[in-house]
């Protein structure tokens, strides 16, 4: 039963992850979105989906690719990386995971620009798996940890950037999400507390153009 809670209550948190960061992103680029995705966020997907899909036809791809502590303590240190584009979640999980990544990684180009958003994903997917395999380690894979660190990259980056209370607000509720996984013991709440780390960082050292006060407006 407290495990059944416990997964009930991480869903729950990251459902609120997604909203939140999906409203303060929107609220960002306002009627800036484009009818199609951008061509940096099919690719991404692309990227991670390929493999997630050819390992039901080919197992031995999850097994090459996955995170196992103990063949990262063996030096096959690409594991880190890897994991993302392999899921362990069953044909159901790699479809959310999936769809979350095709809902998450456009409306990331369009706040970030093309480059920043990649690199968010990709350190936030070698910081979660550092996390995961040496901090508390776990064998897995999956591509959840860097898709919720690109999430809450914009919580950070409207931290930094905006005085207005709703779009502060908003950034709260997305750290305070991130340390109530933790605190129920998914490692989802490092990813989430990460991409906000990030985010505010990269909005100090290379801000991406646009006005994030403006998310306060239309929250």
């Amino acid at each position: 039963m407290t495990t059944s809670v416990e997964g009930w209550t991480g869903a729950v948190l990251f459902a609120v992850v997604l909203v939140l960061s999906t409203l303060l992103g929107q609220a960002l680029v306002g009627h800036r979105l484009p009818a199609h995705p951008p061509r940096t966020a099919v690719v991404l997907w692309s990227v991670i989906a390929v493999p997630s899909l050819l390992q039901f036809v080919f197992p031995a791809i999850l097994d090459a690719l996955d995170r196992a502590p103990d063949r990262i303590r063996d030096d096959q240190w690409w594991r880190i990386v890897t994991s993302v584009a392999v899921q362990d979640g069953g044909l159901a999980g790699t479809l959310v995971n999936l769809a979350v990544l095709a809902w998450v990684a456009p409306l990331a180009v369009n706040v970030w620009g093309s480059a920043r958003a990649v690199l968010l994903f990709v350190a936030g997917q070698i910081i979660f798996g550092l996390f995961t395999a040496f901090l508390f380690p776990s064998s897995g894979a999956g591509n959840s940890g860097a898709t919720l660190t690109l999430a809450a990259s914009i919580a950070g980056l409207v931290v930094m950037q905006s005085k207005e209370w709703r779009s502060r607000a908003a950034s709260a509720g997305v750290v305070l999400a991130g340390v109530l996984l933790v605190a129920v013991g998914d490692a989802h709440g490092l990813a989430v507390l990460t991409g906000t780390l990030l985010g505010a960082a990269l909005a100090t050292v290379s801000p991406p153009v646009g006005d994030p006060a403006s998310a306060a407006r239309t929250l």
